[in-house]
């Protein structure tokens, strides 16, 4: 077990912003488990640490604290301090979505979907995940796939749009390859590692009138972050399926 304090030089948070400075710090915490810069049973800083690191309060740390043990990345041990959660091995069971392949193991998901809107946005919220400043533009493309003409899955893509100038365009003349395929093949990057993770959540209005859902209905969202061969995080992509219309199949073999 060890301890380390977060990387000031990647790490800044700006009063100035609209989003809370717990958002902020939680944020960058989540990120540096999900990079593996924090592992499992690893000691974070202590509240007074983070408090003299970033001359903030302590009620702001313990809230991001909060919000991380929420979302099940950290605990806390009484009389020890807090530590990133150790991941089960149930999350074996998930091998077929930590595929990197993802989506071109899954050609009906490139086959059947259907772009239903595409447009440049600044969401402050969003370039805080992708650590760019608050009024980037992003490309954000909303993909419905459908199985005999019912709609099964909505994937939501966001794409800095500085370090991809018109991929807009390129992705509309390329309906037959997949948005990294475009990357790749277009801008040169390749793209070398991905983090994936599977929530289940309340729908939201959006999603539901995509999904043709009611608002009491839950979902899966598959979280994919994508990282190129220059650190950068290159792709967010939120994919969302119906509880009720997934089924997850699973085979073990006994070896």
């Amino acid at each position: 077990m060890k301890k380390k304090l977060l990387d000031q030089r990647d790490v800044y948070l700006n009063r100035n912003s609209a989003l809370p400075l717990y958002y902020q710090l939680k944020e960058h915490i989540k990120d540096a488990i999900l990079k593996g810069e924090y592992k499992p049973n690893d000691r974070l800083p202590t509240e007074e640490e983070l408090c003299k690191q970033f001359s903030i309060s302590r009620p702001v740390v313990r809230q991001a604290y909060d919000e991380l043990i929420k979302e099940r990345l950290i605990e806390r041990r009484k009389g020890s301090g807090t530590f990133v959660k150790k991941v089960t091995n149930k999350n074996s069971l998930f091998k077929e979505f930590i595929s990197f392949s993802f989506e071109r193991n899954i050609p009906d998901i490139e086959e059947n979907s259907k772009i239903v809107k595409i447009e440049k946005i600044v969401d402050a919220k969003m370039n805080l995940r992708f650590q760019l400043p608050e009024n980037s533009e992003l490309l954000h493309i909303i993909r419905v796939t459908h199985e005999l003409e019912y709609p099964i899955s909505m994937i939501e893509t966001y794409i800095p749009c500085q370090y991809f100038l018109n991929i807009e365009n390129y992705i509309l003349l390329s309906m037959n390859k997949t948005i990294i395929e475009v990357i790749e093949n277009m801008y040169g990057i390749q793209l070398v590692k991905a983090f994936r993770k599977l929530n289940s959540m309340p729908i939201s209005k959006e999603r539901a009138d995509f999904l043709h859902g009611e608002m009491d209905d839950l979902v899966f969202e598959i979280e994919t972050k994508y990282q190129d061969i220059f650190g950068r995080i290159a792709i967010l992509e939120y994919a969302t399926y119906l509880t009720s219309k997934m089924v997850l199949s699973i085979e073990i073999n006994r070896r």
